[in-house]
Protein backbone atom coordinates (compact mmCIF):
# COMPACT_ATOMS: atom_id res chain seq x y z
CA UNK A 1 0.00 0.00 0.00
CA UNK A 2 1.33 3.46 -0.90
CA UNK A 3 1.47 5.61 2.22
CA UNK A 4 0.36 9.22 2.30
CA UNK A 5 3.98 10.18 2.97
CA UNK A 6 5.33 8.45 -0.12
CA UNK A 7 2.82 9.30 -2.83
CA UNK A 8 4.38 12.60 -3.79
CA UNK A 9 7.85 11.09 -4.06
CA UNK A 10 6.48 8.40 -6.36
CA UNK A 11 4.60 11.02 -8.35
CA UNK A 12 7.77 12.99 -9.02
CA UNK A 13 9.65 9.91 -10.15
CA UNK A 14 6.83 8.83 -12.44
CA UNK A 15 6.38 12.25 -13.97
CA UNK A 16 10.04 12.33 -14.96
CA UNK A 17 10.28 8.70 -16.07
CA UNK A 18 6.83 7.46 -17.14
CA UNK A 19 6.41 9.68 -20.20
CA UNK A 20 7.48 7.67 -23.22
CA UNK A 21 8.58 8.76 -26.64
CA UNK A 22 6.15 7.71 -29.35
CA UNK A 23 7.32 5.51 -32.20
CA UNK A 24 6.57 7.13 -35.52
CA UNK A 25 4.50 5.59 -38.27
CA UNK A 26 4.67 6.72 -41.86
CA UNK A 27 7.99 8.49 -41.38
CA UNK A 28 9.20 7.60 -44.86
CA UNK A 29 7.57 10.59 -46.56
CA UNK A 30 10.23 12.54 -48.44
CA UNK A 31 8.93 15.77 -46.91
CA UNK A 32 9.93 14.46 -43.51
CA UNK A 33 13.51 13.62 -44.44
CA UNK A 34 15.68 15.28 -41.82
CA UNK A 35 18.64 15.78 -44.14
CA UNK A 36 16.42 17.56 -46.63
CA UNK A 37 15.05 19.75 -43.85
CA UNK A 38 18.58 20.75 -42.97
CA UNK A 39 19.36 21.56 -46.61
CA UNK A 40 16.22 23.70 -46.84
CA UNK A 41 16.92 25.50 -43.57
CA UNK A 42 17.95 29.13 -43.71
CA UNK A 43 20.58 30.79 -41.58
CA UNK A 44 19.34 33.36 -39.08
CA UNK A 45 22.06 35.01 -37.00
CA UNK A 46 24.27 31.98 -37.55
CA UNK A 47 21.57 29.45 -36.58
CA UNK A 48 19.82 26.86 -38.73
CA UNK A 49 16.13 27.71 -38.88
CA UNK A 50 13.15 26.35 -40.73
CA UNK A 51 11.78 28.18 -43.78
CA UNK A 52 9.66 31.26 -43.13
CA UNK A 53 6.44 29.68 -44.36
CA UNK A 54 2.99 30.39 -42.92
CA UNK A 55 2.94 28.03 -39.94
CA UNK A 56 0.25 25.68 -38.65
CA UNK A 57 1.78 25.43 -35.16
CA UNK A 58 3.90 27.72 -33.00
CA UNK A 59 6.00 26.19 -30.23
CA UNK A 60 6.08 28.25 -27.03
CA UNK A 61 8.51 28.01 -24.13
CA UNK A 62 6.40 27.40 -21.01
CA UNK A 63 8.95 29.29 -18.91
CA UNK A 64 8.95 32.53 -20.90
CA UNK A 65 5.81 32.44 -23.04
CA UNK A 66 7.93 33.27 -26.08
CA UNK A 67 8.34 31.23 -29.28
CA UNK A 68 11.00 28.51 -29.39
CA UNK A 69 12.95 29.52 -32.47
CA UNK A 70 15.23 27.50 -34.75
CA UNK A 71 14.71 24.30 -32.75
CA UNK A 72 15.00 20.78 -34.20
CA UNK A 73 11.76 19.03 -33.26
CA UNK A 74 9.56 16.09 -34.20
CA UNK A 75 5.78 16.49 -34.06
CA UNK A 76 3.50 13.46 -34.20
CA UNK A 77 -0.25 12.99 -34.24
CA UNK A 78 -2.14 10.41 -32.23
CA UNK A 79 -5.87 9.89 -31.52
CA UNK A 80 -7.42 11.46 -28.45
CA UNK A 81 -8.68 7.99 -27.52
CA UNK A 82 -5.08 7.07 -26.70
CA UNK A 83 -4.56 7.37 -22.91
CA UNK A 84 -2.08 10.08 -21.96
CA UNK A 85 1.53 9.02 -21.27
CA UNK A 86 1.15 5.66 -23.00
CA UNK A 87 2.58 4.39 -26.28
CA UNK A 88 0.05 4.54 -29.11
CA UNK A 89 0.16 4.36 -32.88
CA UNK A 90 1.20 7.76 -34.16
CA UNK A 91 1.99 9.57 -37.40
CA UNK A 92 4.86 11.98 -37.94
CA UNK A 93 3.58 15.32 -39.23
CA UNK A 94 6.80 17.32 -38.96
CA UNK A 95 10.50 16.67 -38.47
CA UNK A 96 12.92 19.53 -38.83
CA UNK A 97 13.59 23.04 -37.54
CA UNK A 98 11.11 25.62 -36.32
CA UNK A 99 11.31 28.99 -38.05
CA UNK A 100 12.76 32.18 -36.59
CA UNK A 101 9.22 32.83 -35.34
CA UNK A 102 8.96 29.42 -33.68
CA UNK A 103 6.50 28.14 -36.28
CA UNK A 104 6.34 24.94 -38.30
CA UNK A 105 4.24 23.60 -41.17
CA UNK A 106 2.51 20.23 -40.75
CA UNK A 107 2.24 17.90 -43.76
CA UNK A 108 -1.47 17.31 -43.10
CA UNK A 109 -4.32 19.03 -41.23
CA UNK A 110 -5.46 17.67 -37.87
CA UNK A 111 -8.90 17.27 -36.35
CA UNK A 112 -9.49 16.59 -32.65
CA UNK A 113 -6.12 14.90 -32.36
CA UNK A 114 -3.30 15.00 -29.82
CA UNK A 115 -0.13 16.62 -31.13
CA UNK A 116 3.07 15.56 -29.36
CA UNK A 117 6.31 17.51 -29.75
CA UNK A 118 9.69 15.98 -28.87
CA UNK A 119 12.78 18.20 -28.69
CA UNK A 120 16.07 18.26 -26.80
CA UNK A 121 15.90 20.17 -23.53
CA UNK A 122 12.15 19.68 -23.15
CA UNK A 123 9.85 16.92 -21.98
CA UNK A 124 7.56 15.36 -24.60
CA UNK A 125 4.78 17.97 -24.69
CA UNK A 126 1.28 17.67 -26.06
CA UNK A 127 -1.66 19.70 -27.32
CA UNK A 128 -5.01 17.95 -26.90
CA UNK A 129 -7.98 18.23 -29.27
CA UNK A 130 -5.86 20.01 -31.85
CA UNK A 131 -7.91 21.00 -34.90
CA UNK A 132 -6.61 22.82 -37.95
CA UNK A 133 -8.45 26.05 -38.76
CA UNK A 134 -7.68 28.23 -41.75
CA UNK A 135 -5.56 31.29 -40.92
CA UNK A 136 -5.14 30.16 -37.31
CA UNK A 137 -1.86 29.03 -35.72
CA UNK A 138 -2.12 26.38 -33.01
CA UNK A 139 -0.08 26.98 -29.84
CA UNK A 140 1.83 24.08 -28.28
CA UNK A 141 3.69 24.65 -25.01
CA UNK A 142 7.03 22.93 -24.52
CA UNK A 143 7.62 21.91 -20.90
CA UNK A 144 11.11 21.74 -19.33
CA UNK A 145 12.84 18.39 -19.05
CA UNK A 146 14.18 19.10 -15.56
CA UNK A 147 12.44 19.94 -12.30
CA UNK A 148 8.69 19.99 -11.71
CA UNK A 149 5.98 22.36 -12.92
CA UNK A 150 2.31 23.18 -12.31
CA UNK A 151 -0.20 25.12 -14.38
CA UNK A 152 -2.47 27.24 -12.17
CA UNK A 153 -6.14 27.43 -13.25
CA UNK A 154 -9.40 28.65 -11.75
CA UNK A 155 -12.50 26.48 -11.45
CA UNK A 156 -13.56 27.35 -15.02
CA UNK A 157 -10.22 26.41 -16.55
CA UNK A 158 -8.94 29.97 -17.00
CA UNK A 159 -5.22 30.71 -16.64
CA UNK A 160 -4.31 32.42 -13.35
CA UNK A 161 -1.32 34.34 -14.66
CA UNK A 162 0.68 36.59 -12.32
CA UNK A 163 -0.90 34.94 -9.27
CA UNK A 164 1.23 34.37 -6.16
CA UNK A 165 0.87 30.82 -4.85
CA UNK A 166 2.10 29.70 -1.42
CA UNK A 167 2.84 26.05 -0.66
CA UNK A 168 2.93 24.86 2.97
CA UNK A 169 3.56 21.65 4.86
CA UNK A 170 2.02 22.19 8.26
CA UNK A 171 3.05 25.69 9.33
CA UNK A 172 6.21 25.67 7.21
CA UNK A 173 6.24 27.56 3.90
CA UNK A 174 8.14 25.35 1.46
CA UNK A 175 7.71 27.64 -1.56
CA UNK A 176 6.09 30.89 -2.62
CA UNK A 177 5.97 31.29 -6.38
CA UNK A 178 4.38 33.68 -8.85
CA UNK A 179 2.72 32.16 -11.90
CA UNK A 180 4.15 33.49 -15.15
CA UNK A 181 2.21 34.83 -18.13
CA UNK A 182 1.25 31.26 -19.09
CA UNK A 183 0.09 30.50 -15.53
CA UNK A 184 3.00 28.15 -14.85
CA UNK A 185 5.06 27.80 -11.68
CA UNK A 186 8.33 25.87 -11.60
CA UNK A 187 10.30 23.97 -8.97
CA UNK A 188 13.94 23.09 -9.43
CA UNK A 189 13.47 19.80 -7.55
CA UNK A 190 11.93 16.73 -9.14
CA UNK A 191 10.07 15.93 -5.91
CA UNK A 192 9.28 19.31 -4.32
CA UNK A 193 6.47 17.90 -2.16
CA UNK A 194 8.06 14.95 -0.35
CA UNK A 195 6.44 14.00 2.95
CA UNK A 196 3.11 15.13 4.38
CA UNK A 197 0.23 16.66 2.35
CA UNK A 198 0.73 20.17 1.00
CA UNK A 199 -1.67 23.08 1.47
CA UNK A 200 -1.87 25.66 -1.31
CA UNK A 201 -2.94 29.28 -0.81
CA UNK A 202 -3.52 32.13 -3.27
CA UNK A 203 -5.12 35.55 -2.70
CA UNK A 204 -8.86 35.47 -3.43
CA UNK A 205 -9.07 31.66 -3.58
CA UNK A 206 -9.89 28.90 -1.13
CA UNK A 207 -7.05 26.99 0.43
CA UNK A 208 -6.45 23.63 -1.27
CA UNK A 209 -4.79 20.54 0.15
CA UNK A 210 -2.83 18.28 -2.19
CA UNK A 211 -3.06 14.82 -0.67
CA UNK A 212 -2.97 12.53 -3.71
CA UNK A 213 -1.99 12.62 -7.40
CA UNK A 214 -5.67 12.98 -8.31
CA UNK A 215 -5.55 16.52 -6.90
CA UNK A 216 -3.22 17.55 -9.75
CA UNK A 217 -5.48 16.60 -12.66
CA UNK A 218 -5.13 13.83 -15.22
CA UNK A 219 -1.71 15.04 -16.30
CA UNK A 220 -0.31 15.39 -12.78
CA UNK A 221 0.55 19.05 -13.43
CA UNK A 222 -2.73 20.96 -13.05
CA UNK A 223 -3.45 23.02 -9.94
CA UNK A 224 -7.10 24.15 -9.89
CA UNK A 225 -8.09 26.83 -7.37
CA UNK A 226 -11.67 27.62 -6.43
CA UNK A 227 -13.19 30.92 -5.36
Amino acid sequence: MITQRSWLFALGVCLSACVTTKDSVGGGDARLDEDQQKEDAVKVQGRACGPELPGDVVLLDSRTGGPVTCLPVTVTREPMSCPANTECQSEVLFKGFTSAKGQLKLIAPVEKSRLVAVADGFSPSSLNNATSVKDRVLELELMPAEGFWLKVLDGEGNYLADTTVTFKQGDDVIAQLRANTMANVFFTQRQPFAGQPVSVEAPGYKSLTISSPADLGEDGHTLTLQK
